[in-house]
Formats: C-alpha cells, structure tokens, sequence
C-alpha cells in the first residue's frame, strides 16, 4: 500500500469537501467510483462521481462504529489524507503526522488499549492522527492538539463524503493509551498519538441530526 505517494496523479483535496458537486439521490447507497474532473480549479481536482457538495457533507455526517468487510481503496484513503493536511494549522507548523494501519495484527493490538471501542475490531483501515511536538515553533503551547483536531475534522468530513464511515477514538489526554500506542506503532517520543480514526463502509444506517440551537448563538456580547 503506497500510501505516501500520490496514486492517483495530481489530487487536490478540498475537493472532496470545499467544491461544490450535484447531489444525486441515494448517494449514501453503493455508488460508481468514475472520476470527475472540476473545471477552473487552479490545480486539477479528481474527486468520484456523486460526491455532494461541502455543507451537505457537514450537516449530514455521523459517527459511524459498524463497517463492513469491504476493504476501502488505497485512493479514497489517499483523498482522506490529502483533506487532513489541507486544514488549518496554529503558527503553519504542520505539526500533523498521520499513520495508515491496514494490518490486522496491528489493528487487533490498538483495540486492546481501548478494549471499549468495537469499532477498532470491525475497520480494515484506520488512520492515526499524531502531533509531531519536535517541530512545534513555540514549545509547550499544545499547537498539536489543535492541528490535530482541525485535521481530525478533515477526515471525517472528507470520509463521509466518499460513502465511508469515520468515528474519533480518543488516544489524547489519557495518560495510560499513549505510550501503549507509542510502542505498538514504533512513535518517536516527541510524537504523541491524539486519535486513531478507523474508516469503513458503514453497516449501520444514521440519519441526519438537527444539532443547531440557537440558544448557544450569542451577538456581540454573551
């Protein structure tokens, strides 16, 4: 799995979630993975068919836990990591690292240090979201974490929008998972591991949340 390299040419990410494509019906269903090429992009944005549109993407995505057996292709992992670095970061330190486990033995270890989460045990995939604290400009801030966090979003988004599921898995802040996940990863101690997303198609069925409420909005003063 060639993660590190680009395999499908020149990808742009925000076009999984920043350009805006048509919503056909039913995209959450199976769909054709033929590829669209967006027009008077500055760079050339290859996305998949059927992929809708960045505030869709936002207000309908949940967390998923269930996945199916349907290993998820190299290329839609590579647009997921393509949309993590492509987020904001505190001082442009890109303090993010990202580690792609698709191994199941190593899938089956990183259950162990959060026996609770099943979904560890189900994905065939899952990123690990890190924060490289060596290149951090202003030591000690905890820049990576918001990195981190921004990239986290990224992700899901980005995944939720290809067909696929996504669920943050905490590593961070608990003193206990780190160094576990340190070791079985092989981290330098300067990296410290903030989430391990796994990624799927998912086998559970989530409709859409309605989470605004205004009564959290607040005009000029509280």
């Amino acid at each position: 799995m060639k993660i590190g390299q680009r395999s499908w040419g020149s990808l742009g990410v925000l076009g999984v979630v920043l350009l805006t494509l048509s919503l056909p019906s039913g995209w959450l269903g199976s769909r054709g993975w033929a590829e669209e090429k967006i027009a008077g992009a500055a760079q050339e944005i290859v996305v998949p068919k059927g992929t809708p549109d960045a505030l869709t993407a936002i207000l309908t995505r949940r967390s998923i836990r269930d996945y199916t057996p349907q290993p998820v292709p190299e290329g839609l992992i590579q647009l997921l990591l393509e949309a993590g670095q492509a987020a904001p970061s505190a001082l442009n330190e890109r303090s993010s690292e990202f580690v792609v486990v698709n191994d199941q033995k190593v899938l089956e270890e990183i259950s162990q240090v959060i026996p609770t989460s099943l979904q560890l045990k189900k994905a065939t995939v899952a990123v690990v979201v890190c924060g490289n604290q060596g290149k951090e400009k202003f030591k000690g801030q905890g820049y990576w974490q918001l990195d981190g966090a921004v990239a986290s979003e990224n992700i899901f988004i980005a995944a939720h929008a290809l067909g696929l599921g996504a669920v943050w898995t905490a590593i961070y802040p608990y003193p206990d998972r780190i160094p576990k996940l340190q070791k079985i990863l092989g981290l330098p101690a300067e990296v410290i591991p903030l989430n391990v997303i796994p990624v799927g198609y998912p086998a559970e069925k989530k409709v859409r949340e309605q989470l605004y409420d205004a009564s959290r909005v607040h005009m000029n003063k509280w």
